[in-house]
């Protein structure tokens, strides 16, 4: 199994004079899934970019959807409703981001990876609560 994989991404803008279009990427590597995305810069005001990092156990779902002539999604659901509320356009605890067209087959195994990072994070917490239990013996 790889190490990493990367999707790219970019939302449109929602409001009437284009500020609000976020472009990014979002990674699952060792520790966990980290979002990084910049507001789109205006004339006079340069936005920094923000990094949001979620561990696997707090990633609720993730899954890709690719309709024949629409726009290729990728939601994300976080347990914690505080990790995305900086993201422009998102829902409490979701985002829908749009998949750049180079990152289309990373996207389609991020859900099977991030499942895999998962069961492995919780066999290793379920490792330490039984070593935990012998110990108080």
């Amino acid at each position: 199994m790889r190490d990493e994989i990367s999707v790219f991404f970019e939302n449109p803008a929602t409001d009437p004079l284009g500020y609000e279009c976020v472009e990014g990427k979002v990674m699952c590597s060792n520790p966990g899934v980290t979002i990084r995305f910049k507001q789109k810069d205006r004339a006079f005001k340069k936005n920094e970019e923000t990094i949001v990092e979620l561990s696997y156990a707090e990633v609720e779902s993730i899954s890709y959807s690719s309709k024949l002539f629409g726009p290729k999604l990728l939601t994300l659901t976080t347990r914690n409703t505080d990790k995305l509320s900086s993201f422009p356009g998102g829902d409490v605890s979701r985002v829908i981001l749009h998949v750049c067209k180079q990152s289309r087959k990373s996207a389609e195994r991020i859900a099977d990876y991030v499942e895999y990072r998962q069961s492995e994070a919780y066999l290793k917490e379920q490792d330490s609560r039984l070593a935990e239990g012998w110990d108080s013996l």
